[in-house]
């Protein structure tokens, strides 16, 4: 349900030669590498894994570096822990015996946790306030670190529902919201505006919807709505999750209705639900309006176009441009070089602003939050928001 199986949806069939595996495309794909290297393409012992269906509970078997086990309350598992698997091979080096994961609320839950030391480290989750709490604090005890982040934050439309379906509604909403002053108020420091579904940082990162749209123009937005016969203001239902990105979502999906309220344009309520609730409704197209978030699974531009564009996308999104689908994506994948294929991904970006089948709102930074006595904080957590649990130790090095 969460959408992996795009990443695989280029296969056409798979063949053993004794220890080697074969996959046949069903198109050139430079970028499949990138995908077996990912968690979907796992190999699993067909002893322990149906093929057919999901794996009941919490058990895990694999050939990584640790094993896991989880621990419940209920049917809801509430820590991980993970132990040095004795029979890996692989190259991986451990710099620790076990682990512990643990699930909180909420940030302010698990930052109370990391202040009175029964956890260690608190990753993906820290508030503005905490990060520019414990930055501005001379603590000795417990440190903050940025490390590198690609994750974006885009509205998604489903484009056939009567409120959007006109692509003047998109238009005007991409020419109206402050990315900027949405971040300022929301999120400060830990992000930046995004004008692309591309970030920066990532080949092929381009700024279509700010060279198309520029500043927020309200007059450009009227006009919009007008010449395409809209009439206004246009009521619209902006859908969040709750419980999955984070407590600052509720004021960015409050600071975006305010915005668009202002322009006297669009008539909006805004509605959150969650995260099991949300993802559910918003692929069966109950929502015209939806708010989402998204972290690579490799820093690949392909990576931010094919979830939301291609065949089995991770939106279950009723928009289809055939171009984008059927000529450009495969003309992107044909491309070894990944820096060459930057001229047809300027193309696809373009036409996205165009037709706004999501709306580019910003990027994020990623921090950790850990005690000064933690090593290896900084390789923690790698560019598609990964745990890279076998970097952490402890020590003074």
């Amino acid at each position: 349900d969460n959408g992996t199986a795009a990443l695989l949806s280029n296969i056409d069939t798979v063949e053993t030669k004794g220890d080697e595996i074969v996959f046949h495309l069903k198109t050139p794909d430079a970028t499949f590498p990138y995908k077996l290297s990912t968690p979907v393409a796992g190999i699993l012992s067909k002893d322990k894994y149906a093929a057919d269906k999901l794996r009941d509970g919490f058990e895990v078997d694999g050939s990584g570096p640790y094993t896991m086990k989880a621990e419940r309350e209920g049917e809801k598992a509430t820590r991980f822990v993970f132990t040095k698997n004795p029979r890996y091979k692989g190259d991986i080096t451990l710099r620790n015996e076990r682990v512990e994961l643990r699930t909180f609320a909420d940030a302010g839950t698990m930052g109370a946790a990391l202040e009175s030391k029964d956890i260690d480290m608190m990753a993906r989750s820290l508030s503005q306030e905490q990060i520019k709490d414990l930055t501005e604090s001379s603590r000795d005890d417990i440190r903050v670190t940025e490390v590198p982040g690609l994750e974006i934050r885009y509205l998604g439309f489903n484009t056939k529902d009567p409120s959007v379906q006109q692509k003047a509604v998109r238009q005007a909403m991409a020419a109206v919201i402050d990315r900027g002053a949405l971040v300022d108020r929301v999120y400060g420091p830990t992000a930046e505006p995004l004008y692309s579904l591309i970030p920066a940082s990532i080949t092929g990162h381009a700024t279509p919807f700010f060279d198309v749209y520029g500043e927020p123009d309200t007059a450009r937005a009227a006009k919009l709505l007008k010449d395409a016969g809209v009439p206004t203001p246009v009521k619209l239902t902006l859908h969040y999750t709750t419980d999955h990105y984070g407590a600052e979502t509720a004021q960015e999906f409050e600071a975006i209705k305010n915005q668009l309220i202002a322009t006297e344009l669009f008539d909006v309520t805004v509605k959150g639900a969650e995260w099991s609730r949300f993802r559910t409704a918003q692929k069966r197209g109950d929502y015209a309006v939806y708010g989402l978030g998204w972290f690579p699974d490799y820093p690949d531009p392909d990576n931010y176009i094919a979830p939301f564009l291609d065949r089995d996308n991770f939106l279950n999104t009723p928009y289809v441009n055939k171009v984008v689908r059927d000529q450009l994506i495969p003309r992107s994948r044909r491309q070894a070089d990944r820096n060459a294929a930057t001229p047809v991904y300027g193309q696809i970006q373009k036409i996205v602003a165009q037709d706004v089948p999501v709306l580019p709102l910003w990027q994020g930074k990623q921090y950790v939050a850990s005690r000064a006595d933690v090593t290896g904080v900084e390789y923690a957590l790698n560019t598609s928001s990964d745990l890279l649990l076998w970097e952490l130790g402890r020590g003074t090095a």
